[in-house]
């Protein structure tokens, strides 16, 4: 009986090691920011349990509302995200309804996810020096960003007046040679003329 009672516990004990989520120290504001794909603030308007895994597992889906966003662009009219959460003692993140929170979401085949091992947490747990830091982290992205754009918009522009300065030249050259075979033929033309008067009055000469 007692030995029964340890195979039970084992399993018990493997069973829950096999399954549990096992998180080390919470990565900084900073290196969680940058393993993000989206930063924002939402609000969990809506739960949804309908989906399952390929193992028979529930799969949760929470609808947010995003109110304000530290990372990815945000567009009018969309502004919903759905993150989902696989029941089978994964790491990742479970939502209350109504409740706001902080999340730090990754993209994973075209889905969104937030794990507890992530910063992920609510609103009003979040102190105001983290939210100040993704402000300044967010503001440098955008700042990045735009002078990226900004390069390559003016080396496009750049690109784009080599190209028209050298077809420039290339038809002022044209327009030279165009110039030099139109006087050549000319003087070309009063030659033989020239010739052919000459040659007429030899012929009347001789006459």
């Amino acid at each position: 009986m007692f030995k029964k009672l340890l195979f039970v516990l084992f399993l018990a004990l493997t069973s829950s090691i096999g399954y549990c989520c096992d998180c080390s120290e919470k990565p900084s504001i900073e290196k969680n920011w940058e393993s993000a794909t989206e930063v924002f603030i939402g609000k969990i308007v809506k739960i949804d349990s309908l989906l399952y895994g390929s193992y028979g597992q529930k799969v949760y889906v929470f609808s947010v509302k995003i109110s304000k966003s530290y990372k990815g662009e945000i567009f009018p009219g969309y502004e919903f995200r759905d993150l989902l959460a696989n029941n089978s003692g994964s790491c990742d993140a479970y939502f209350d309804l109504g409740e706001e929170y902080l999340i730090y979401a990754r993209s994973n085949n075209y889905t969104l996810s937030s794990s507890i091992c992530s910063r992920t947490n609510r609103l009003k747990s979040i102190n105001s020096e983290e939210l100040d830091l993704l402000d300044k982290l967010n503001k440098a992205f955008l700042n990045d960003k735009s002078l990226k754009i900004s390069k390559f918009q003016n080396n496009t522009e750049y690109q784009i007046e080599l190209v028209k300065n050298s077809f420039e030249e290339k038809l002022k050259r044209n327009d030279v040679v165009i110039y030099f075979l139109s006087a050549l033929n000319f003087i070309l033309f009063f030659i033989i003329v020239l010739l052919f008067f000459r040659a007429k009055r030899a012929f009347k000469s001789n006459d």
